[in-house]
């Protein structure tokens, strides 16, 4: 085994790994909503101080804000795309909606949860534009990238100009962010911007 392919091996164990501990804590938690911590120290045979202790400083910015993950916005892109004739500038506000919240998030945690892989939009160019949002927030936030983002079926074989406008093809081609220039897909990118 190549060296780039152990390293892709190892970074998804850790990046599975990070997960696997943010949902621990998100169930536990949650199972406080309807227990004691007593009890359920009790019930898992450890102190109350180790719930306390695994939950300290445990906060959400999803407690509080309805913000967008990838997988909630595949989802709403799935039932846009399902119309008669999908609306493009909709589906665009809607990318922006999420890469805003993204950037709004405080903590890594909700950033991992964030990036987590969504199900499929039902089109490979939609599935496209979603991993390259992936790869470029989790860059530009100084994250790994997550590593279903570059798997091979999120790569166009061939070049999606997310435009209505064929005149503004050249500038999506000239402007389209690195990220998702690189999975075949081009757009300009104020159309990424939340207003």
């Amino acid at each position: 085994m190549s060296i780039v392919k152990q390293a892709r091996s190892v970074r998804q164990y850790w990046q599975a790994e990070q997960l696997a501990n943010d949902d621990a804590l998100f169930a536990l938690r949650e199972t406080l909503t309807s227990h004691s911590q007593r009890s359920l120290a009790k019930h898992l045979g450890v102190s109350q101080s180790a719930i306390a202790q695994r939950l300290r400083g445990f906060t959400s910015d999803y407690d509080t804000n309805p913000y967008f993950t990838l997988r909630s916005l595949a989802e709403v892109l799935v039932q846009e795309l399902r119309e008669e004739r999908p609306d493009l500038s909709a589906c665009l506000r809607l990318v922006a909606q999420a890469m805003s919240d993204f950037r709004r998030l405080r903590y890594a945690r909700d950033r991992r949860t964030f990036l987590r892989q969504p199900p499929t939009t039902g089109d490979g160019r939609w599935d496209a534009l979603v991993a390259a949002v992936a790869a470029r927030e989790a860059r530009l936030s100084g994250m790994d990238i997550p590593v279903w983002s570059e798997k091979a079926e999120v790569f166009l074989d061939q070049a999606w100009f997310v435009t209505q406008s064929p005149g503004l093809r050249a500038l999506a081609f000239v402007e389209s962010p690195a990220d998702f220039a690189l999975r075949n897909v081009y757009l300009d990118p104020a159309e990424l911007e939340s207003v």
